[in-house]
């Protein structure tokens, strides 16, 4: 049976970068080690867990799953919020 992934929730796009940074840390992988493995620069795994690079979403889902974090989308747009 395969473990479940952790479960995050995400408000901003800059939580991602913070989510990648903690659990890289988490785990004790480098950036250096962990942009290897993905196939990335350093310098750009760096500016996705600072918020200053534009996130390509295979990219950032990929990086996600190496961690072993799994990502729910859900997007509820504010005229949908006040129909309720």
């Amino acid at each position: 049976m395969e473990a479940r992934m952790p479960r995050y929730t995400v408000e901003r796009p800059h939580d991602f970068g913070d989510l990648i940074a903690g659990m890289r840390e988490e785990q004790g992988v480098t950036q250096d080690e962990l942009a290897d493995r993905l196939g990335f620069s350093r310098s750009y795994l760096s500016e996705l867990e600072s918020g200053k690079s534009t996130v390509q979403l295979a990219r950032l889902f990929r990086t996600l799953h190496s961690l072993g974090v799994s990502v729910e989308v859900s997007w509820e747009s504010a005229t949908e919020s006040e129909d309720d």
